[in-house]
């Protein structure tokens, strides 16, 4: 099955059921069909080089994207969205990589592409005759359909591609893991160009559902639409959470909200408190992934048994393991996990290096992050092995420290980090951002860590941010955090 075979079938199940809304612009399933087989057409005829043809989509957010998006794949190629917030080299970095045959833009944005004009083409002359050029390969479920880039937090993006089989069974996640189904409105408040955002998209209109979708990000429109009533789930990451929980007040009628579906990271023990009590009668499911693994392990806030440091337990279709040193590890013991499903992605794109270091021969895949298992079955990550610390010897991971830092009374955020000394090989450091109001001395930081670390993961140094770089994924860019803030490193 392929990803847009569903849409036509809820044109002529529900023709005038709302597929997609943007404020008061909103679109039924038939003209949705319409307007994607139109857009189909259009790319059918166009020439590419290569075995599939990729256009890559510089558009706002918004019901444009989308249809483009699915009339690209419906006719066989691949689609690539482009972040309208990039910087130009980030751009121009981002079209080396992928290089599409077209970039689809409007005209107010095609200044910004000058430099490709022979690609350029404005969405507005889409209906345009083209020239006939009927060469697009059949489609299959192992048909490429999406490039996309690794959020970069760690360093530069790798561009991925994944087939339309990937993502339709994820798209079973949703309806089996979490009960969404054709009755949900969903809304998807972030940008499209994020994978988390547009698979929530593409899967809402798979199974029938409406989906609502935000220009930009706004803690207010979204608290404006949850109490419209008019929207039955939400997905998030966790800072757009946080900001919606600073936004609502007493007044504000949240309740009849049943779901909240969030990754992207981890919650903050203040921010579970702070959902738990603003969203009483609201199913709270938070999923680790990866743009290479999709679906790994979900939980339920909701559920009887909690714990806290866990990412839960695998999807219905997701298999585990944990290894070191190529042999797998014992219950509670640290090694790398290993993730097999039907939902992983195809590969990185001109990587071959890349390639073979996350997949084993057995069709097991990684992306180097390190875990352990309890007697429960549940996961826990530990953090990433490429972030990992060597100080005295010692092997650090900043994921842990962050753990408890983000426990502590008085932090907002916290990103820890190694830097280099001739002694220790590297101290480890942590920048953190406080609450407003929150006063915390170095040695408030240092006696806290103490109760819950070793003695050789309590930071040495101490760095006060007022706010950290995001990617446009709603993720702290640790990279550049690490880059801007290590300059700053002085004695405690």
């Amino acid at each position: 099955m392929l990803i847009t075979d569903t849409i036509q079938e809820s044109a002529l199940q529900y023709p005038d059921k709302t597929a997609i809304q943007l404020g008061e612009e909103k679109i039924t399933y038939q003209e949705l069909h319409k307007n994607v087989q139109q857009a189909a057409a259009y790319f059918k005829k166009m020439p590419f080089q290569g075995s599939q043809g990729k256009a890559a989509l510089y558009l706002p957010n918004g019901i444009d994207l989308l249809q483009n998006f699915l009339g690209a794949i419906s006719a066989g190629w691949i689609s690539i969205p482009l972040d309208l917030k990039w910087k130009e080299s980030e751009l121009n970095e981002r079209l080396a990589q992928s290089n599409p045959d077209l970039i689809i833009t409007t005209e107010k944005l095609q200044n910004h592409l000058d430099q490709y004009s022979d690609k350029v083409i404005v969405d507005s002359v889409m209906t345009e005759s083209a020239a006939n050029n009927e060469s697009t390969s059949p489609i299959t479920d192992k048909s490429l359909f999406y490039m996309g880039f690794t959020s970069g937090s760690t360093g530069v993006p790798k561009c991925f591609v994944r087939n339309h089989r990937s993502w339709v069974k994820s798209f079973a996640c949703n309806k089996e893991d979490f009960g969404l189904s054709e009755d949900d409105t969903i809304l998807v408040p972030g940008p499209l160009v994020h994978s988390l955002f547009l698979f929530a998209a593409v899967s809402t209109l798979f199974l029938g559902g409406t989906v609502k979708l935000l220009p930009k990000f706004s803690a207010l429109q979204t608290l404006k639409e949850i109490e419209s009533k008019h929207v039955s789930a939400v997905y998030a990451v966790p800072t757009m959470l946080a900001a919606l929980t600073k936004e609502i007040k007493p007044q504000h009628d949240v309740q009849d909200l049943k779901k909240i579906i969030s990754s992207g990271a981890k919650w903050e023990p203040g921010l579970k408190d702070n959902i738990n009590s603003l969203f009483p009668k609201t199913e709270l499911f938070e999923f680790y992934g990866a743009s290479e693994l999709s679906f790994v392990s979900y939980i339920n806030h909701r559920s009887t048994k909690q714990k806290p440091l866990s990412v839960g337990r695998p999807f219905h279709n997701v298999k585990l393991s944990i290894r070191k040193d190529g042999e797998e590890v014992t219950t509670g013991e640290i090694g790398t996990l290993y993730v097999k499903s039907e939902m992983l992605f195809s590969h990185y794109l001109n990587r071959p290096d890349a390639n073979k270091e996350v997949r084993d021969e057995n069709g097991w895949l990684t992306v180097g992050d390190l875990a352990k298992l309890d007697e429960d079955g549940d996961l826990y990550i530990i953090g990433r092995s490429n972030n990992m610390m060597i100080s005295g010897g010692q092997n650090v991971y900043p994921e842990e420290i962050e753990n408890v830092l983000n426990s502590m009374e008085g932090i907002e955020e916290v990103v820890v980090f190694g830097t280099p000394d001739s002694y220790w090989g590297e101290t480890v450091t942590a920048a953190i951002v406080l609450q407003e109001g929150a006063e915390l001395t170095a040695r408030d930081v240092q006696r806290y860590c103490r109760k819950h670390l070793s003695v050789f993961k309590v930071p040495k140094h101490i760095i006060y941010a007022n706010e950290f770089t995001y990617t446009s994924g709603g993720k702290i860019a640790r990279a550049k955090v690490k880059e801007i803030y290590s300059q700053g490193v002085s004695s405690t």
